[in-house]
């Protein structure tokens, strides 16, 4: 085989990676994430209501195959509790929210690991800061494409609130108390950016 045919097989194959293997932005379509906790009177429940994370995701033939980055932010005044502006402001306070507005993850690094056509799971790192503190964590989700393209990711993950040096909520005088630990769920529909078919034009 002499060098120029060598040369277009290595083109041609390069092409269809190309054409078959492309990372693309993708961004959060919808969510239905929350936080969970417990206190010295009864256990509780606040919704995140506003949510942003961008991602380079690499998808073959309907199925992810990595996650390039990921960056997430939320408002901490987004954070909605069913018992009313009470909970929520003292939520806020223990997240100093004025001088630290936002909750944000950035990703370090993901392994996309298929178990099932279409679904994978993900064991990802990355730095959490909260209220000014910002730790490396490890989190371990589900991504499972769906048949439009868009790709839904579940996770949880419990955090301590006093490894950010957060001071747990109280109320009632310090009669009713927190508890330090608490578990954040999220379930995002990821949907690729209007910049990708911006790209393409």
């Amino acid at each position: 085989m002499n060098r120029s045919i060598k040369i277009g097989l290595m083109l041609t194959i390069a092409m269809l990676t190309f054409v078959t293997l492309r990372a693309q932005e993708y961004i959060v379509k919808t969510s239905k994430s929350n936080i969970q906790g417990t206190s010295t009177l009864h256990d509780w429940e606040s919704e995140i209501s506003l949510i942003t994370c961008k991602s380079t995701l690499v998808v073959e033939n309907n199925t992810l195959k990595a996650i390039k980055s990921a960056e997430v932010t939320i408002p901490v005044t987004g954070i909605k509790s069913a018992h009313g502006k009470m909970m929520d402001n003292k939520t806020y306070d223990a997240f100093l929210y004025e001088k630290n507005p936002n909750i944000t993850f950035l990703l370090i690094s993901a392994q996309v690991t298929p178990v099932s056509p279409g679904k994978a799971n993900v064991d990802a790192s990355g730095y959490l800061e909260m209220a000014g503190v910002s730790k490396s964590i490890k989190l371990n989700g589900v991504a499972t494409m769906l048949a439009n393209g868009e790709v839904q990711l579940t996770l949880s993950k419990k955090i301590n609130m006093t490894d950010f040096k957060m001071s747990q909520p109280t109320a009632v005088m310090g009669t009713i108390t927190v508890g330090a630990e608490v578990t954040v769920n999220f379930d995002l529909t990821m949907t690729p950016s209007p910049a990708n078919q911006q790209a393409k034009r």
